[in-house]
């Protein structure tokens, strides 16, 4: 893995992790959220969200559909 790729690796992780807090506060939804990842792996690249997208079979529009309401 190049610098460069190593780099965009981090940069897409760091604003996914914000995204996902974000969401997980109810800041913004699902949907929103799988609208921003589209974005960031478009930007950046990553390799390893790929190859583990690749891997485990997912698919882009299954994080939409994700129930993100939390009780308690």
């Amino acid at each position: 893995m190049s610098e460069e790729q190593f780099r965009n690796e981090k940069m897409y992780h760091a604003t996914m992790n914000i995204a996902k807090s974000l969401m997980e506060q109810g800041a913004m939804t699902a949907e929103e959220y799988g609208q921003i990842d589209t974005i960031f792996r478009e930007k950046y690249r990553p390799i390893l969200v790929s190859l583990q997208i690749e891997m485990s079979g997912y698919k882009a529009d299954s994080m939409a559909s994700c129930d993100t309401d939390k009780e308690g």
